[in-house]
């Protein structure tokens, strides 16, 4: 049968049997619906979740916890904190799949900070301050304005003995076992958006302070800070003076720690050896790896365990896991609504090739096929399984677009909360359509094989 003509069976047939078509392609888009909202529903909130918040493409390795004496440690003596070589850093590269491999040092010393007078109208502070310190180079293609992410010493001003020495808004880097330091421009400093989203969402309403936000934050660069090293909340370093030094942020960069700020690796390796001892500047307390895909994460895992590392934060893969359950579970109840509507039209089509029999034995009679016949069926049911489909889309688009609504004005402002909690990616839609004329067409399929078995003489004599 050529396609014009089986094309012209299907449009009279779907104005003919109007009625019963619509009732069995109401289950295929009510399916439709289902599977389509539930399904953007779970990639929406996987693009936040395992985009911003935990990103499922990168993992932190660190020596094992129970191997680092942590701050109090620190503070009381107890050793440095264990380290990663530049062997191991340049064996994580080597594991295939694996984009980059970016070192981190952290703060191995009490410190704590106080500024923003220029944001908030007066200074706020920690009395515990996290901080760690990146090559420069992995900013490369972040834009921070007029500031240049580099350790300020690379450009050394005059000679000086005090802060008094040097033209604001320079200091006097000087180290506490240091006769003369030399005038230093403020230190820059990277903060993450997830430390924006959570003092935005959580810490600024707590405290009655305006939310500061990115663009608020691009505003304030400049805008200079004390920060207290060797000495905070907990006590003083076990080594070196406690001293002042300024800092200022250079802007939000995705490269910065979560927690804490982000300053160039030769400052911290510098601050560390004053206030921890060499063995704190010599090696790194952390790598990311940034990979193409999950599977080379996994990868790196196994190569950071035969190195002695673990994951700083497994909440990435806890998260996906948990997400991909949910997304399942909830596209197998799509599924049912899909399989009922399926047996549905295989009714439907029954009823259809009994009442036909006569006309399909006239057709077989006059030189269709059986495969003619199981064509027409079959198409007729595709058919309604996509005109049921797309009817389905519309329903979950329209479902989205209200439950977006009622989410923007009735849940509370919360860190990393989305314009939209759907995705619809191109593929989505074809993907439900598909899946609609798919289980359209497994209902009619025993409807269908047996039109193609339609003996003409023995349906025409009425036997």
């Amino acid at each position: 049968m050529r396609l014009g003509a089986l094309s012209t069976l299907i449009r009279r047939d779907l104005r003919r049997t109007r009625g019963a078509l619509v009732t069995s392609g109401f289950g295929i888009a009510a399916g439709t619906a289902a599977l389509v909202f539930f399904l953007a529903l779970g990639l929406g909130v996987r693009a936040v979740l395992l985009g911003e918040v935990f990103p499922i493409d990168q993992i932190e390795l660190e020596p094992p916890k129970q191997g680092d004496p942590g701050l109090l440690g620190l503070l009381v003596g107890s050793g440095g904190p264990p380290g990663i070589g530049e062997g191991s850093v340049r064996d994580l590269a080597m594991v295939p799949g694996v984009l980059s491999v970016d070192p981190r040092l952290r703060f191995a010393f009490p410190s704590s900070g106080r500024g923003g007078k220029e944001i908030f109208g007066h200074d706020v502070g920690t009395s515990e301050l996290l901080g760690d310190g990146i090559e420069p180079s992995l900013t490369r293609g972040e834009s921070f304005g007029s500031i240049a992410f580099e350790d300020p010493l690379t450009h050394p001003g005059a000679a000086c003995a005090d802060d008094g020495g040097c033209a604001a808004p320079q200091y006097c880097e000087r180290p506490s076992d240091a006769a003369a330091g030399a005038c230093s421009d403020p230190v820059p400093v990277l903060v993450s958006r997830y430390l924006v989203e959570i003092f935005d969402k959580s810490i600024a309403p707590a405290h009655g302070l305006p939310p500061i936000g990115e663009t608020l934050v691009g505003r304030a660069q400049g805008v200079t800070f004390a920060l207290r090293l060797g000495e905070s909340l907990l006590g003083r370093a076990k080594s070196g003076e406690p001293r002042t030094v300024r800092a200022r942020v250079a802007g939000v960069s995705r490269r910065a720690v979560d927690l804490g700020i982000t300053l160039p690796l030769s400052v911290v390796r510098r601050w560390n050896r004053e206030y921890a001892g060499a063995g704190a500047a010599d090696s790194f307390s952390s790598v990311v790896v940034r990979a193409k895909d999950a599977s080379a994460i996994g990868l790196a895992l196994e190569r950071g365990k035969a190195l002695g590392l673990e994951p700083h934060d497994t909440r990435a893969r806890d998260v996906s896991v948990l997400i991909t359950g949910v997304m399942a579970l909830l596209s197998l109840v799509a599924a049912v609504i899909l399989v009922v509507s399926a047996s549905n039209i295989a009714y439907t089509f029954r009823v259809l090739v009994s009442e036909r029999r006569a006309e399909i034995a006239l057709y077989r009679a006059v030189g269709a096929t059986g495969a003619d016949m199981r064509a027409w069926m079959l198409g007729l049911a595709a058919a309604v399984g996509l005109v049921g489909g797309a009817a389905g889309l519309v329903i979950a688009r329209a479902l989205a677009l209200l439950t977006d609504e009622i989410a923007a004005r009735k849940l509370p402002d919360f860190p990393f909360k989305p314009a939209s909690f759907f995705a619809f990616p191109p593929w989505l839609w074809a993907a439900g359509l598909g899946f609609a004329a798919l289980f359209a067409a497994l209902g009619a399929f025993r409807p269908a094989r047996r039109a193609s078995r339609v003996e003409p003489a023995a349906a025409l004599s009425g036997s």
